[in-house]
């Protein structure tokens, strides 16, 4: 295949990894095809996920004034939670390799090492999630597949020192935009709904068949934000053109969802 339609995972990877070896294994695989298309749900994934995690690891450190303290504060998510403990750490990660290339603070009062350490990991990542968000567009040779119910709004930092990502959803009073393209296809829906296992124990999938069973049985009832995103691996074996494949570091959930309607999925 020519086209890589990037997912969320490896787009993850290119704006928020500096670095590290998962940004140059992303990068070099976008270099193996001819072309490289961003959906637009795939900047709403991000948002919402790995940069929304990004952000809260930047407002600890501005609470906290403790690298210690960040780092029990995410040591301490609950484990029902790993992916939100996991990206936190890789947040982290991120601000100390590009801490490690900045140039010394001068200038600045602190009470501790712990304190300095912490205001500089902060001011790192507050410069990595302005910076990725301006990059994300550009990322990729094209940006496909806007979406008309979600609006990108830049992550902005408010008088309190926080980030403020909202929205970080689509809007509420209003039918998914990808509703109708859904709809208009239940016999790939079905194949879908089947490369689901029915015995998945993960509430992921189990959201996922039910809502895909919605759009199969009851065509007529809205299908709404939250439906929308719970459907999130199926939209990218959906949307994905012909012509492509996917591209994710998720290959063991993507790859059986584009096959199943005779797409392909690759890992970088």
């Amino acid at each position: 295949m020519s086209k890589a339609y990037v997912e969320t995972t490896v787009l993850t990877n290119l704006l928020l990894k500096p670095g590290s070896s998962k940004h140059a294994k992303a990068q070099a695989a976008l270099g193996r095809y001819e072309s490289s298309l961003l959906p637009v749900y795939a900047i709403k994934e991000w948002k919402a996920g790995p940069l929304d995690h990004y952000a809260y690891v930047h407002d600890k450190l501005a609470v906290t004034r403790s690298l210690a303290d960040t780092i029990g504060a995410i040591t301490a998510i609950h484990p029902l939670s790993p992916y939100r403990k996991n990206t936190s750490l890789e947040a982290l990660e991120a601000a100390a390799r590009l801490d490690a290339t900045a140039e010394p603070e001068t200038g600045r009062d602190y009470r501790s090492r712990d304190e300095e350490n912490a205001d500089r990991y902060r001011l790192a990542l507050a410069s990595l999630i302005v910076r990725s968000w301006r990059k994300r567009r550009k990322i990729a040779k094209e940006t496909i597949q806007d979406l008309e119910c979600y609006t990108e709004a830049e992550p902005k930092i408010g008088k309190d020192g926080l980030f403020d990502l909202k929205p970080q959803k689509c809007e509420r009073d209003r039918e998914c935009c990808l509703a109708e393209a859904l709809k208009a296809q239940p016999r790939l829906l079905e194949a879908l709904r089947k490369a689901i296992p029915e015995t998945s124990a993960r509430e992921e999938d189990r959201k996922r068949r039910r809502v895909l069973k919605q759009l199969i049985n009851t065509p007529k009832k809205p299908l709404d934000r939250d439906q929308c995103r719970a459907l999130g691996d199926a939209i990218f074996a959906f949307f994905c053109p012909a012509d492509a494949v996917v591209l994710t570091t998720n290959i063991k959930d993507h790859k059986p969802l584009a096959e199943a309607i005779g797409k392909s999925a690759e890992a970088p």
